[in-house]
């Protein structure tokens, strides 16, 4: 009982990598720790099979008579395990552009693996320092924490601002508005601006870097980028039009939460499309930084992109510089986004303590139009796959129900990738040649669920604010949210990152994000389960267009 207590406190092992039972033992430590922290059965057995795959590398990468040290701990929400061993350096993620034709069976093999690992994205970190390989992998549990925290907040926010707002006087409740509530949410927000160019300057960045062998894939490249685009502006119009026709939002109601008297929009400043394209080019590299100008910050990211490429033996270096520069703003999103509770309680309970409950009921409406239009968007998947893929839109929901689900509860597209690939060959039967790229590309770039949110919410936000949106500001307003939806990454909080972007262009307050922040996170799973099945129904289109779909694959229900 004591050695039992003392693994609790301090869980970490190490066995000898030449043990003929090593893997088995370093599996046997983790379950037993995993079962010990009481993690979640899916998240164990997802974490299990990922650490003995790792294990299984850097015992085959070892050199000498070392130990494997492997530890199992709970951080700030999150569970880590961390596994280490003294070994030559290898190349955990491998080449996804080496895939073809010409490759045997282990290579292929290999590298399909890899693609699948790097799929799980910032929750698998592989380093090599001073001859110790260190892998680090996260179970992402707190994602879920963080959900359930965030909808009890709001619960326990409306019942705070509703027992503020009729049970204390006026003065009282405006002095708790002033002084606890507004305070902590005046501060989330300043975090949340701390990291807005950074994080998508970064990210798209290293997105552009990683595929710099799109034209290697020809005609299949080709047409999934296309397929990309098109619902990615079919999403952006339909998102547009079904907001302004159904017009959730009081004008200016939301002005009064911040006591602003109103917002002033220089009218006088040219918002042309011609205007637009010409002002994306920066004049210098600081200032779309300092003025937070959105689409000269995604050119120079672009431009940066695409030239990492093409400067020789330095390529990895910046490659590797960038990576890090990403991997360290996600990381901070990631810690601001820990927040988010706590901001939604502030956020929710200021609302109705200053508001009233006809604006909660204005956001209950601003809701419902968000789910319409996602329904809408998963209609017109169905239409394209029967349209354009030949395709029965009923056999591509049924068989694909089990990657939409993941995505939805884990809120996530990196997330929910393993789940898609493996429903992409096992049940649609479309061909790895097409989903071993399309998919891990569109949980990159194709967020069509994002765009139909960013649509909304900044006309909501403008309505809420007292900002008309005139119709030359449009298509200047479509362009930004396309693009920023090939940069957005898939961490918790980053959506609220692109909002604050294009908020910034309409000239509202980016402050105004609070007046959503409550039920962000609960749509935001609905977002994500969008954004999945887009990509699985453009890997399916491609596939059957190509002549690589397995139609008995797919058209066995035994496989559902």
């Amino acid at each position: 009982m004591n050695k039992r207590k003392k693994r609790i406190y301090n869980n970490r092992t190490a066995f000898n990598v030449k043990d003929a039972d090593c893997i088995t033992k370093c599996m046997t430590f983790i379950e037993s720790e995993l079962e010990t922290i009481g993690i979640e059965a899916n998240y164990a057995f997802r974490a299990e099979l990922l650490s003995e795959e790792m294990t299984a590398f850097l015992i085959e990468n070892s050199t000498g008579d070392g130990e494997i040290r492997i530890q199992v701990k709970k951080m700030i929400g999150d569970t880590i395990i961390t596994i280490s061993a003294k070994g030559n350096e290898f190349d955990l993620f491998g080449d996804e552009s080496r895939l073809s034709d010409d490759l045997d069976d282990d290579e292929a093999e290999y590298i399909i693996r890899s693609i699948i690992l790097r799929s799980h994205g910032e929750n698998l970190k592989y380093s090599c320092n001073k001859g110790i390989n260190r892998v680090r992998i996260s179970l992402g549990d707190s994602e879920v924490t963080s959900t359930k925290l965030t909808i009890a907040a709001l619960v326990l926010g409306i019942l705070f601002g509703l027992v503020v707002k009729f049970c204390m006087p006026e003065a009282a409740a405006a002095g708790v508005c002033e002084y606890l509530l507004s305070p902590v949410s005046t501060m989330f927000m300043n975090a949340l601006r701390i990291v807005i160019a950074p994080v998508v300057f970064f990210s798209i960045v290293t997105c552009i870097s990683g595929f710099g062998n799109l034209a290697e894939l020809g005609r299949i490249g080709i047409r999934i980028m296309s397929l990309y685009l098109l619902t990615t502006v079919l999403a952006v119009v339909m998102a547009y039009g079904v907001t302004t026709l159904c017009s959730p939002g009081k004008f200016g109601a939301g002005l009064a939460m911040t006591g602003v008297q109103s917002v002033e929009v220089n009218t006088d400043i040219d918002t042309s499309l011609l205007n637009t394209i010409i002002n994306i080019v920066p004049s210098n590299i600081v200032r779309p930084f300092l003025e937070a100008n959105t689409l000269q910050l995604i050119f120079l990211a672009v431009m940066i992109g695409i030239a990492l490429g093409k400067i020789g033996k330095y390529t990895p270096v910046l490659n590797q510089f960038f990576e890090a520069c990403n991997s360290l703003f996600l990381t901070i999103t990631t810690m601001i986004a820990k927040f988010i509770p706590i901001a939604v309680f502030c956020s929710v309970s200021m609302m109705l303590i200053k508001l009233g409950g006809s604006s909660f009921l204005s956001l209950l409406g601003y809701a419902a139009t968000n789910l319409l239009e996602i329904f809408i968007m998963l209609m017109i998947y169905g239409v394209l796959v029967l349209v354009l893929g030949r395709v029965n839109p009923l056999t591509f929901y049924r068989k694909n129900k089990e990657g939409m689900l993941t995505s939805f509860t884990l809120s996530s597209s990196s997330a929910a990738m393993p789940v898609n690939l493996s429903t992409c060959t096992e049940k649609l039967g479309i061909s790895p040649k097409v989903c071993n790229f399309s998919i891990p590309l569109g949980a990159t770039i194709n967020m069509d669920g994002t765009c139909i949110s960013l649509i909304l919410q900044g006309l909501y936000l403008a309505k809420m604010y007292g900002v008309t949106v005139t119709p030359s500001m449009v298509p200047t307003l479509m362009i930004t949210i396309i693009l920023l939806s090939l940069g957005c990454p898939g961490v918790p909080g980053a959506g609220l990152v692109c909002l604050g972007i294009v908020l910034t262009q309409l000239g509202v307050p980016v402050g105004s994000i609070g007046l959503i922040l409550a039920i962000d996170p609960v749509l935001d799973m609905f977002d994500a389960m969008s954004n999945t099945t887009g990509d699985v129904a453009c890997a399916l289109i491609t596939a059957s267009r190509e002549g690589l779909l397995d139609r008995k694959i797919l058209n066995d229900m035994s496989r559902v």
